[in-house]
């Protein structure tokens, strides 16, 4: 891969620090991984758009950021920064149009627009908006006001009708909001709803806690034997005894404890 035309712009953007090194590696990858599904793309009737073998500054730039090997945020903050007459400046934004403009070309080739409406969005692409791909340019359309929301409806009725495939799926996803990637922030509802659980799980958790103490049998101080008497085993002996033999026959045994206890005598 090093005769490869295509790596001697592409160095030289990397020099001239339009693209990271992260950003050539990624590049460096695609073009491999393009080169072994080739076969199989055409097997599959599958287009890839490829980066031509003739392709200077401009064209590689703008392929880069058409198959969005170029982080967005970053190429425009960058952009911003670069003075109006930087020759760096008016690169990058050469490649920025031409990538807009043949987003336009694919929807005008697919009969979505006129000739007219065209290049009506030719004459107004913006210098810090990225439309690498139909969908977006017709998006950019609709918000720019170059394509009325009634000749959109006029436009999907058309296209259903009568448009390719790949034409209905481009206006039916051109109606639809951008895709937004992360998780989505929780309503106030649901999370007053979550509050409002969590505070009666806790008032139950106390409640059970206070019932089961409350349920909790009370112990039983052992009787405190006073210090002025003394225990008799042999008259507790008797003592059990006696209970023991006047319990009725077939009943169950008592439950007790005998303790017997005397004064102790007077010294």
């Amino acid at each position: 891969m090093s005769t490869d035309p295509r790596l001697k712009p592409l160095g030289e953007l990397r020099q001239l620090d339009l693209i990271t090194g992260d950003e050539y590696d990624d590049t460096l990858a695609e073009l491999q991984i393009i080169e072994l599904q080739r076969a199989h793309n055409a097997a599959e009737d599958i287009d890839v758009p490829e980066l031509a073998m003739n392709a200077d500054q401009i064209k590689t730039l703008a392929w880069l950021l058409s198959a969005e090997l170029v982080a967005e945020e970053r190429f425009f903050r960058m952009l911003r920064k670069l003075p109006a007459d930087e020759p760096r400046r008016q690169l990058a934004s050469a490649a920025l149009q031409q990538v807009n403009r043949e987003a336009i070309d694919a929807l005008y080739g697919e009969n979505l627009i006129n000739q007219f409406q065209r290049d009506a969005a030719h004459d107004s692409l913006p210098d810090y908006h990225l439309a690498a791909t139909p969908v977006a340019a017709l998006r950019h359309m609709l918000k720019q006001g170059t394509l009325s929301p009634l000749q959109y409806k006029e436009l999907q009725a058309r296209t259903r009708a009568n448009g390719s495939q790949l034409a209905r799926a481009i206006v039916d996803a051109a109606g639809k909001p951008p895709t937004q990637y992360g998780r989505p922030r929780p309503r106030p509802s649901t999370i007053m709803a979550a509050a409002l659980l969590l505070a009666i799980l806790m008032m139950l958790t106390y409640a059970g806690r206070a019932w089961f103490k409350r349920e909790q049998p009370v112990p039983v101080a052992p009787l405190v034997q006073p210090a002025d008497t003394i225990e008799r085993t042999d008259l507790q002996q008797r003592a059990t005894s006696m209970v023991e033999g006047a319990r009725q026959p077939g009943a169950d045994a008592p439950q007790f404890e005998v303790q017997v206890i005397q004064d102790k005598p007077r010294q």
